[in-house]
């Protein structure tokens, strides 16, 4: 069986494949590497160390067990399509390295609309310590060339599923909108099952993880710049260990304090920031995406 390379896009359902689905031998998978093993392989700290005959030696005895068995074997990290907070700057290379490790791999990617995506993951950078307000995020300094930074053209779809089908082939790409999977995830992982040969299974249940609320993390953001140190903020000027989860946590009770109204009022004020800002930005992108999907993206909220 050939390995099935999952590449993400974050805040896509990646959680629920990697926990829910990915790891059943009885569904047909074996999942031979997560988290740790796709980040020290696929991504060193300096790029000279990537050796792609060291890489596939690597997984060598587990992908032929799992051949043995009759098991697809499963790569499976958002990071391999790129970071979104660093404007996916080495999505290519990434692409590179696979095809350069796994050329007859199987490859599946999930998209999700592009402003509900861009809240999504400006939330997550504020729950990990970032302090840029949404504005700030969204506009990086002009010029920027020394530090990877957001860029919206990292959420044009097509230039990523069109270089996999390059490099892969077409018929060895599936990309999928998160949106199935949020309304329909028995659709969802049917065409998944279909794609690689296996029998339908039933989708496990899926756990929402909510995040806190617009209002909650605007707050936090302020606490941020003071008190996290980390790769989004390397100088605050009132380090403390442990501060991020105290901060989380706090925001957790913050909401259930808060009135729905006046967290349904932040939450709006974010949405819109985003849509003025994203325009039609990606509507031609987004039409070529749903050629290469065969699907009518329009239905699934893609404008």
């Amino acid at each position: 069986m050939r390995p099935l390379i999952h590449i993400g896009y974050h805040k896509t359902g990646t959680t629920w494949l990697q926990k829910g689905v990915f790891p059943k031998e009885e569904a047909g998978f074996s999942f031979v590497a997560g988290t740790r093993q796709v980040l020290e392989l696929f991504f060193p700290l300096n790029p000279f160390d990537f050796d792609a005959g060291a890489a596939h030696k690597r997984f060598e005895r587990e992908i032929s067990e799992a051949e043995a068995r009759g098991l697809v074997p499963v790569f499976s990290h958002e990071r391999l399509s790129g970071s979104p907070y660093a404007g996916g700057h080495d999505s290519r290379t990434t692409a590179d390295r696979l095809v350069a490790v796994f050329p007859k791999a199987r490859i599946l990617v999930s998209t999700r609309e592009q402003k509900s995506m861009i809240l999504s993951i400006y939330k997550q950078y504020v729950r990990w310590g970032g302090a840029a307000t949404l504005e700030q995020f969204l506009s990086p300094p002009s010029g920027v060339h020394r530090a990877p930074v957001f860029r919206y053209d990292f959420y044009q779809y097509h230039r990523l599923i069109g270089y996999y089908s390059r490099l892969f082939g077409g018929d060895n790409v599936l990309a999928i909108p998160y949106e199935l999977l949020k309304d329909h995830p028995d659709e969802y992982l049917g065409k998944v099952c279909d794609f690689l040969g296996l029998s339908v299974i039933e989708p496990p249940s899926r756990r929402a993880n909510v995040s806190p609320s617009s209002l909650s993390l605007s707050i936090k953001r302020q606490a941020n710049r003071l008190f996290i140190r980390d790769a989004l903020n390397l100088a605050p000027p009132f380090e403390r260990r442990n501060s991020n989860r105290a901060l989380l946590k706090t925001a957790r009770k913050f909401d259930g304090m808060a009135s729905p109204g006046l967290r349904k009022k932040y939450e709006e004020r974010w949405r819109k920031k985003i849509e003025r800002s994203v325009g039609d930005r990606y509507s031609e992108s987004n039409s070529v995406t749903a050629k290469l999907m065969g699907l009518d993206l329009r239905a699934f909220g893609y404008c």
